[in-house]
């Protein structure tokens, strides 16, 4: 794929050139979050472009591995096939040795333009900031977090370079390992401690989610006073014994982070909004300190700008009142649910 733009840097490779393509074989190739974008980009260009790039091909790798600021995380081998055939195209990335783990992208010409499959198994688990760097995510689950699971989606449109596919779909899996400082960072609030993210159920609609639920659960670890702040006037928690001020203020956010011994919560998606609520701790309970509740969830449904206002965090006790207009609070409402009626910039 001749793209113009460097996206690894290897010291050894052996190329072939067969009548149905090259063959590219690499002893070893590292890869950071930035050059697998770049991947994923290039790899679409090859899937819609077939005039432009008419060969296909393999890539084989004998040591993959995933680089971050923690260092190089070995992933074994793999094989990427490149597949031209008369009715599209197709991309399969498979472990070597093969197992059943394995990515299959295909786009097939239709009389009513370019169809997109995808189909993902990952039952050994790959780094989920691997993954998420591949799919456009924004959330950063740490070096140390890994993804299992399975997805199906398919997809029109995106004939023309520069288009987004729409994409509909459904998946399941978990993340574990999961570093609570990284996933809070996302909001610009503060979290210690590691955690588990389990996706029961996830649909998509046109790149949008139509219906989901999320469990987070952790044990042991720390809530900045800012994040637990933004789940009470923004989620509409409420503090349990455990916790100090019902109405938080300057000196108190300016305190220290609470710990706390167990977390888990709920998140619950449609097309109606957004719930919030308690996934297994006792009552009402999503975070225990010292064994007594130190955050309640009301349970209630709320609109999805009020809910990607906990990403754009404002001043002390201010609930807002408009439409988010920060970046990462209109990045969360671009994937969720269109809403039903207009918000009117209220809630």
């Amino acid at each position: 794929m001749q793209t113009g733009e460097a996206v690894a840097a290897v010291a050894v490779a052996e190329i072939e050139e067969r009548a149905d393509g090259t063959v590219l074989r690499l002893p070893k190739l590292s890869l950071d979050r930035f050059a697998v974008a770049r991947f994923a980009a290039a790899s679409r260009r090859w899937l819609m472009e077939p005039v432009r790039y008419p060969r296909g091909g393999v890539i084989g790798v004998d040591e993959l591995s995933w680089r971050d600021a923690d260092g190089e995380r070995p992933l074994g081998g793999f094989r990427i096939e490149f597949v031209v055939v008369e009715s599209g195209r197709a991309i399969r990335i498979r472990r070597e040795p093969a197992d059943d783990d394995e990515l299959r992208l295909r786009a097939i010409r239709a009389a009513d333009g370019l169809q997109f499959e995808a189909d993902l198994i990952c039952e050994r688990g790959l780094p989920a900031e691997l993954v998420a760097a591949a799919s456009g995510w924004m959330p950063r689950f740490g070096s140390a977090a890994t993804i299992r699971g399975r997805l199906r989606a398919t997809a029109s449109g995106g004939d023309a370079v520069g288009d987004s596919p729409r994409w509909r779909g459904s998946g399941n899996g978990v993340v574990t390992g999961v570093d609570l400082e990284g996933l809070a960072g996302v909001a610009g609030q503060v979290a210690r401690g590691d955690a588990v993210l389990r996706i029961e159920d996830l649909s998509l609609v046109d790149g949008r989610i139509t219906a989901a639920r999320f469990l987070l659960s952790a044990e042991e670890g720390s809530l900045g006073r800012g994040l637990l702040e933004r789940m009470v006037t923004v989620l509409g928690c409420r503090f349990g014994p455990a916790g100090e001020l019902q109405s938080p203020g300057a000196d108190w956010l300016a305190g220290p982070a609470f710990p706390f011994d167990q977390a888990a919560v709920a998140v619950e998606i449609d097309r109606s909004g957004v719930i919030v609520g308690a996934a297994g701790l006792g009552g009402a309970t999503v975070v225990a300190s010292a064994g007594q509740s130190l955050l309640e969830a009301a349970g209630e449904r709320i609109p999805f700008e009020r809910f990607a206002w906990l990403f754009a965090p404002t001043a002390t006790g201010m609930v807002p009142a408009t439409i988010p207009a920060s970046p990462r609070a209109l990045e969360v409402l671009s994937r969720l649910p269109l809403a039903t009626e207009a918000a009117g910039g209220r809630f």
